[in-house]
C-alpha cells in the first residue's frame, strides 16, 4: 500500500487532486482511498488531503501517519506546517518549486527523493489561475509511478469538464518538466529557509491561547479579539490584497462591519484601514461595499 498525504491551502485544489488519482487507480483496477482534513474552512488556510492507493483491500480509517510520499502544493508551508513529519526516510518529497531553487532545499534532499516542479508557473501558463492541483498530479505521477499519467485523462474531463483540456495541458506539461532535486553544497553563511525568503511567521502554529475563556469578561459586547489578535493570518491570502478609493469612500463601516476577520480598522478621519496581517483576501469586503470603492489587486 502506497500512503501519501497532501499539503496545502484552501483553494489550491488538494481534496480534488486526491480525488482524482483515486479515481484513476480504482479505474486501473487498484484500491484507494482519499479523504480530507480541514482546519479554518477558507481560502489560503493550510488543509490537508490523504490519500492511500493499495493492491488489496484498504481497511485501514485512520489519518496517515508515516507516508510514503509528501506532496506540498505552496512551498511558503515549508515552514509554517511540519510538512515532512511521519514521511519515511528515503521516502519521496514532492514540492511546488522551480528547479533552481534546490539549493535552498538541502536538508531535505539529504533525507528524502525531492521532486521539484514549477506548478505555479504552469498554472498560470495554462490556466490562468494559481490552481496547482492538477499541474501537481503531474509530478506526483512522475515521481512515484502509481498510476499511468493517461489514467488521469477521464477523471478530469468528468471533473473539469469544458476546462478539461486546459487541466490537462498542465498536468502533461509538469509531467515532462518534474526533475529531481540536487543537494549542492551550501556555505551557512548564504543557506536560508523558505520562511526567511517569505517572511512566513512561525508563531502562527507555535502560540498557545492568550486569552483563555476563564479569563475573558462576561458581557454581551466584545470589545478584544482575544487570541486572534496575536496571530498574524494573513500569510494564507493568495488571491490578492483589497484597496480603497477614499474618494469614492463614505465611511460607512460596511467593510469593518463584514470581514471575517477584522482586517479593517478606523482611523482618526473616519476612514477604515486595511490590515495585512489579518486579511485572507476572501473579498468580502469587494462585495459589500456600497459605493464599490473598495477592489482586489494583485501583491
Amino acid at each position: 500500500m502506497h500512503e501519501i498525504i497532501f499539503h496545502g491551502r484552501g483553494g489550491q485544489g488538494a481534496v480534488t487532486a486526491v480525488e482524482l488519482i483515486a479515481q484513476a487507480a480504482i479505474a486501473e483496477g487498484n484500491y484507494a482511498q482519499g479523504f480530507p482534513s480541514f482546519g479554518p474552512e477558507r481560502r489560503g488556510a493550510p488543509v490537508m488531503a490523504f490519500l492511500r492507493v493499495s493492491d488489496d483491500p484498504i481497511f485501514s480509517r485512520e489519518k496517515i501517519e508515516t507516508p510514503d510520499t509528501v506532496v506540498v502544493l505552496d512551498p511558503t508551508l515549508l515552514d509554517l506546517v511540519d510538512t515532512c513529519k511521519g514521511l519515511k526516510q528515503g521516502g519521496t518529497l514532492i514540492i511546488n518549486s522551480p528547479l533552481e531553487k534546490a539549493g535552498a532545499l538541502q536538508d531535505y534532499a539529504s533525507q528524502y527523493r525531492v521532486f521539484l516542479v514549477d506548478a505555479t508557473r504552469i498554472a498560470m501558463q495554462t490556466l490562468g489561475v494559481p490552481i496547482t492541483n492538477t499541474a501537481i498530479l503531474g509530478a506526483l505521477v512522475k515521481a512515484t509511478e502509481i498510476i499511468g499519467v493517461h489514467a488521469l485523462q477521464e477523471p478530469v474531463e468528468h471533473r473539469f469538464g469544458k476546462l478539461a483540456s486546459k487541466n490537462l495541458k498542465a498536468l502533461h506539461q509538469a509531467f515532462e518538466e518534474t526533475g529531481m532535486g540536487q543537494s549542492p553544497v551550501v556555505s551557512a553563511d548564504s543557506k536560508k529557509s523558505y520562511a526567511d525568503r517569505s517572511g512566513a511567521n512561525e508563531s502562527v502554529f507555535m502560540v498557545d491561547a492568550l486569552h483563555p475563556w476563564n479569563e475573558v469578561e462576561i458581557g454581551c459586547d466584545i470589545v478584544q479579539p482575544g487570541s486572534s489578535a496575536e496571530f498574524d493570518t494573513g500569510n494564507w491570502r493568495t488571491t490578492g490584497k483589497p484597496h480603497t478609493d477614499f474618494e469614492k469612500c463614505i465611511k460607512c463601516g460596511i467593510c469593518w462591519i463584514m470581514c471575517p476577520d477584522m482586517a479593517y480598522q478606523a482611523n482618526d478621519e473616519g476612514f477604515y484601514d486595511w490590515d495585512k496581517r489579518y486579511c485572507k483576501g476572501c473579498g468580502i469586503c469587494v462585495e459589500e461595499c456600497p459605493k464599490d470603492a473598495i477592489e482586489m489587486r494583485e501583491e
